[in-house]
């Protein structure tokens, strides 16, 4: 084979190396930042145990600060809407207010969730997880107050349980 064809084939080759790194480049960057962009949730904070049927609700429909948060079954209500922002800002859509462990204990069990105004500290950060909802700062998760799965029990932060999770933590963001 002549030696310019050779050059040519080696030129070619360097072309289509440079083109397929590009590509594979701009592919990885659209799927790291679509990931990041579909952390974000919103809809009803619920339970995900088969038949439990809870969402999240402000004690009493009220949206003032200190408000426990409570389970009640779902109905769609406006007052049982929540989203998660990409910081991890659970936010209650009819108020605006986030979800806050009372004292901004985020890192102590038995601490009642409520509403608050939003501010930037770190108690209010969760992570919604596979089937788990914790704080960011204290990895407490969003638990049931005695495990129980009825109507009006106040939600609270407890150690994660896992292998199986227990119900009382099956929340998440739908």
């Amino acid at each position: 084979m002549p030696q310019s064809t050779m050059i040519c084939r080696r030129a070619h080759m360097r072309k289509i190396s440079t083109l397929l790194m590009s590509l594979l480049a701009a592919i990885s960057f659209t799927l790291v930042s679509s990931g990041t962009a579909n952390a974000a949730a919103s809809g009803i904070l619920a339970q995900t145990v088969p038949g439990a049927g809870n969402c999240a609700t402000p004690k009493g429909n009220s949206t003032a600060n200190g408000t426990i948060i409570t389970t009640w079954d779902c109905t769609g209500d406006p007052l049982q809407q929540w989203s998660i922002d990409n910081s991890g800002y659970i936010r209650h859509k009819k108020s605006g207010k986030c979800l806050t462990p009372s004292g901004n204990a985020s890192g102590t069990n038995g601490a009642v969730l409520t509403l608050w105004t939003c501010t930037n500290d770190s108690s209010q950060r969760f992570v919604d997880g596979w089937d788990q909802i914790w704080t960011q700062y204290g990895g407490k998760c969003i638990t049931n107050k005695g495990d129980n799965l009825g109507n009006g029990v106040y939600l609270t932060l407890w150690t994660c349980g896992s292998n199986p999770v227990p119900s009382s933590q099956r929340w998440g963001i739908f």
